[in-house]
Formats: structure tokens, C-alpha cells, sequence
């Protein structure tokens, strides 16, 4: 089964010229980098973290905000930095900085009702990623993460030209056009191959470059890994109405399942409505 919603991208495994709708992105947040590197370390002190997160008062105060919002739906309240990392653990935590990391680099462009659009579509892949790992018996907090970051290419490209982009969303929308070839026809590159570029240059974690690369891509039935994970997110995301334009295809949840392995088929159990809900929630709660 595929899915396949555009064009397949097939971005550069070496280096070459940085393209030019690339070179004038404002930085992703220096915090954010060095703490997603210090969790990259193996037996990483957690004291370390929490000193890291706390020089930095703007993303400490963000980092306390997320922490109790919906989207971790912790059962006290967290009052200090040091308590969030204390019982959130690496993965998720790593999930956290993330979250605070793009709604902060975000927040001008989304103003823009189509802008803000991308980001819900990012939050909502991100929570349906996780269901289904957990289907699957893979890790959540992981497949969050990764299906935070799927779109980083869009984010990025809409954080550099925020009119442009969402003039790309509203034509490609209204006149029912590849959103991939869109991308291209005016970015000379479409969020596929500027995710691949942008996870090298913020050296974001690397398990991650291949579902921001490759998520448009067909899944494979011999495989169902992070990426698979991902590209079916992606899809749920779409069905559950958090879509960017209105996909050529839009999933049922029997064509969902069936795009499992055969034992995660079994453990299939999600609730559209509910899930829908949780997402509302979670988007609502992070303003």
C-alpha cells in the first residue's frame, strides 16, 4: 500500500552548493542545539541538562510552559526545570526541547492562518505517530519526535518567506496542485530535500534526516520501521482534518490498519474522535 501524496523527492546524499531559498534562515535556536547535544551523549548527567535549560530564562520559561501543557499531560504540576527533566527522562525531554524549539523559531510566521496550518499538521503527525509506534511496539517518544520533525523543510522554508509560502499552500490548495512541485516550481527545492538540508546544518539527530527526507515516499511491505511509522502518520494526520491542503487521497482508518504489520493489525484501537479531541487539546494548550 502506499503512501505517496505527491511527487517522490529524492534529495542529495553528498553535499553540494546550499540552495539558495536555504541561505538566509535565521539560525534554529543555539539553546536548543546544545541541549539536543548534550542528551546525544551516552550516561548524560541529568544536572547537566537542567543547568544547560536553566541559563537560558526565555526557554526555560517555554520548556515549564510545554511541560504542562496537554501534550505530556503530567499528573502535578511541574514547578522548576529541574523536577520536568527529573521525571520526564532523556526521550522525552528531547521531545520537549523540540516542541519549544520550533514553536519559538515559528512564532512570527504563524500568524498567517495557512502558516499556522503546517504547524498544526507537524504537533498532530507527532501525537499520531506516537499511537501508532505504540501499535506497533515501538517507542513513542521517539516517533514523536520524528514526526515533529518530518516537516522541518516546510518549517523552515515558511519561517523564510512566510507570504510566499503560504501563497504556495493557497494556490496549490485552490487549484488542486502538487504541493511538492509547487515547492520546486518557486523554492528551486521542495520541503523534502530542504529537510534533509536543514537536519544536517542544525545537526539535528541523525535517526531522524530519513523521515524528514523520505516521508512522501511509498511504504514498503517488508519493512516498517521509524520511517514507515512517520509516512503513516503523516496520513492519519490528514484524515483526522490537520492536513495542509486537502490530499488527493485521503486515508480511511480500515486502509490505515491495513498498512500495518500483521501483528500491530491486532492491537489496532484508536478512536478517531478521541484522538481527534487529544489533538485539539494538545494544539489549544501550546497557544
Amino acid at each position: 500500500m502506499e503512501t505517496q501524496k505527491s511527487a517522490v523527492c529524492d534529495p542529495p546524499e553528498g553535499g553540494g552548493e546550499k540552495p539558495w531559498a536555504l541561505r538566509d534562515l535565521p539560525p534554529f535556536p543555539a539553546i536548543a542545539t546544545r541541549v539536543l547535544q548534550l542528551l546525544a551523549r551516552e550516561d548524560v548527567p541529568l544536572q547537566q541538562v537542567v543547568d544547560l535549560i536553566r541559563a537560558d530564562a526565555a526557554f526555560s520559561a517555554g520548556i515549564l510552559r510545554t511541560a504542562n501543557s496537554a501534550l505530556f499531560g503530567l499528573s502535578a504540576r511541574v514547578e522548576t526545570v529541574k523536577h520536568a527533566v527529573m521525571i520526564m527522562g532523556v526521550d522525552r525531554v528531547r521531545a520537549l526541547t523540540l516542541t519549544v524549539a520550533l514553536g519559538s523559531y515559528m512564532r512570527a510566521a504563524l500568524r498567517i492562518e495557512a502558516l499556522r496550518r503546517c504547524w498544526r499538521h507537524s504537533l498532530a503527525c507527532a501525537l499520531a505517530s506516537e499511537e501508532l509506534a505504540r501499535i506497533c511496539s515501538q517507542p513513542g517518544d521517539r516517533a514523536f519526535t520524528a514526526g515533529l520533525l518530518h516537516d522541518i523543510g516546510r518549517l523552515g522554508l515558511l519561517v523564510a518567506y512566510p507570504v510566499q509560502y503560504a501563497n504556495v499552500v493557497l494556490v496549490s490548495e485552490e487549484n488542486a496542485f502538487d504541493l511538492l512541485q509547487t515547492e520546486r516550481d518557486l523554492f528551486d527545492i521542495d520541503h523534502c530535500n530542504a529537510g534533509r538540508w536543514l537536519m544536517r546544518e542544525w545537526k539535528l539527530p541523525e535517526e531522524y534526516h530519513e523521515v524528514a527526507a523520505l516521508h512522501h515516499h511509498d511504504l514498503l511491505p517488508t519493512q516498517f520501521g521509524l520511517l514507515e511509522v512517520v509516512s503513516l502518520g503523516c496520513c492519519l494526520a490528514d484524515t483526522l482534518g490537520y492536513e495542509v491542503i486537502k490530499p488527493k487521497h485521503c486515508w480511511t482508518l480500515d486502509e490505515v490498519r491495513a498498512a500495518l504489520p500483521e501483528a500491530a493489525r491486532i492491537r489496532f484501537d484508536l478512536e478517531p474522535d478521541a484522538l481527534r479531541t487529544r489533538i485539539g487539546s494538545v494544539i489549544d494548550s501550546l497557544g
